[in-house]
């Protein structure tokens, strides 16, 4: 049976950056992509500019109309989906739960693209979780969404390794690279009714969403988690500690190999013997690569040694 996308209407749902390869590859393919449903512009920047999301941006320079409902909840809030009248709804990190009815509109359903290998990781902020768990492998899941929470049955899923230099951002650039050949792919299979969505099996965790309070490091826990820590929250929220210093965000650094035998206190300060800005954790030792302090520039720990010549002795986050 051929297969003609250009007679498949497609509404898109997604918000932020990682959605629009995915908008874009369907617009590419040639699907009749009739409308889109994203966040409403939000204010950011000192001044607090509205600023729209970059899949609205996509969507709008493409000629595709928008939609951009502060909820969901009522029909009034969508009415303008029945009239796009779409065969499926592909939905790629849009941040609001559909309706039973909005998941019933379209006769192939609404798929869901997450950024785990389901039942792992089910939540809003699956790519840190799988690095501050410190997963070797996580990857994309395209399932039928039901009314759980990433929930629903699965059509296929795409691994993706996970380096041990892993942020957050490199991992989401690896899934924007792979993930909309995943999805073309696996798609028009869907669609021509060769394969049929199977129930998650194993075990369920849960990613909750990252909240801007949760950048703050412990170095209670150990240098392998500290470094986990500043890896997943990379871009955002990124890491700090308090100090004498005032507040210090650690932008990069690894696991430093300790054969010194020291017992310092967690959070203590001091150089290594290459100008490294080291810290004592509950078990191990972290090196700092890049620093900041607040309101200041970015610097290489040798950098900020060379103007912070106190720092090394300092406990951080000492109360």
């Amino acid at each position: 049976m051929s297969f003609d996308p250009g007679k498949i209407r497609v509404v898109f749902m997604g918000t932020p950056q990682i959605a629009v390869p995915f908008l874009e590859a369907l617009v590419e393919k040639r699907y009749a992509v009739v409308g889109v449903f994203t966040q409403p512009d939000k204010p950011a920047g000192r001044g607090y500019t509205l600023h729209s999301s970059p899949v609205r941006r996509a969507a709008e320079s493409r000629g595709i109309p928008v939609m951009t409902p502060g909820s969901l909840k009522t029909e009034d809030d969508w009415r303008i989906l029945r009239e796009w009248s779409p065969d499926v709804i592909v939905v790629v990190a849009y941040g609001k739960i559909l309706p039973k009815e909005m998941l019933q509109l379209p006769r192939f359903g609404c798929l869901n693209v997450h950024a785990s290998l389901l039942p792992e990781l089910r939540g809003a902020s699956p790519i840190q979780w799988a690095i501050l768990k410190g997963l070797a492998v996580s990857g994309l899941t395209l399932m039928k969404m039901d009314e759980g929470m990433d929930t629903g049955p699965v059509l296929d899923q795409c691994q993706i390794a996970i380096n041990p230099d892993e942020t957050s951002l490199t991992l989401m650039e690896k899934m924007m690279d792979q993930g909309p050949p995943f999805l073309l792919k696996t798609l028009p299979d869907y669609l021509l009714g060769k394969i049929q969505p199977v129930p998650q099996s194993g075990n369920a965790t849960l990613a909750p969403l990252i909240r801007k309070n949760m950048g703050k490091l412990d170095f209670t826990q150990t240098a392998e988690q500290v470094d986990r820590h500043v890896r997943a929250m990379n871009p955002w929220p990124g890491t700090f500690c308090d100090s004498p210093l005032g507040i210090l965000k650690f932008l990069s650094g690894s696991v430093w190999k300790d054969e010194s035998g020291k017992t310092e206190t967690p959070g203590m300060i001091w150089e290594g013997p290459k100008q490294e800005i080291l810290v004592r954790c509950g078990s191990g030792v972290y090196c700092v690569r890049e620093i900041q302090k607040a309101g200041g520039k970015a610097m290489s720990a040798r950098e900020f040694l060379m103007g912070h010549q106190s720092l090394p002795g300092m406990v951080l986050n000492k109360m």
